[in-house]
């Protein structure tokens, strides 16, 4: 509550109102979408969901890296979320924005792209060791007694790459 979250890359804008409950009204949310239509899109959800605009919420039409100095003070961000085909563009522009100790995280959807951010990320020299996970989805059959997983399942969702600002010096 009360920090400031960027984002890049809104999609529907259904995690932009999920970042925005956790923020609260004291708290910012700027996201970055370089298409004008999911801009709109995420936007007109976002004030059907909250009834209007919500008060933490501004959306920049545009480029990342070229958008972000320009919206928040160095150093003054808490986390940063990256949703986008090339998150490793974003990596000088996002470590300049975030707070000593603030948090990264990166959706991708290919190993290649897995591969690709974190040795960006180990090569920045201003973030910590990377960690990722993929995540997986599998439903479960509740028939009585008869409590078992589903003998199909999403094997790959996506993978989520973490990690933090170092302390410059660090």
């Amino acid at each position: 509550p009360g920090g400031t979250v960027v984002e890049g890359g809104v999609g529907s804008g259904a995690l932009s109102m999920s970042r925005l409950r956790a923020v609260g009204e004291h708290g910012r949310v700027p996201s970055f979408e370089r298409r004008e239509d999911f801009a709109a899109i995420a936007q007109g959800n976002a004030r059907e969901f909250f009834g209007g605009d919500h008060p933490a919420w501004t959306v920049t039409v545009g480029d990342l890296v070229e958008s972000l100095p320009e919206a928040v003070e160095p150093g003054t961000v808490d986390r940063v979320v990256l949703d986008m085909l090339a998150p490793w563009e974003c990596l000088d522009a996002v470590s300049e924005a975030l707070a000593p100790g603030g948090v990264l995280i990166c959706y991708v959807a290919t190993a290649t792209q897995l591969s690709k951010v974190a040795e960006a990320m180990r090569d920045h020299g201003t973030y910590t060791e990377p960690q990722a996970w993929e995540s997986l989805v599998r439903g479960w059959h509740l028939e009585g007694l008869a409590v078992r997983p589903q003998h199909r399942m999403h094997g790959h969702t996506g993978f989520l790459v973490t990690t933090r600002r170092l302390a410059p010096g660090t």
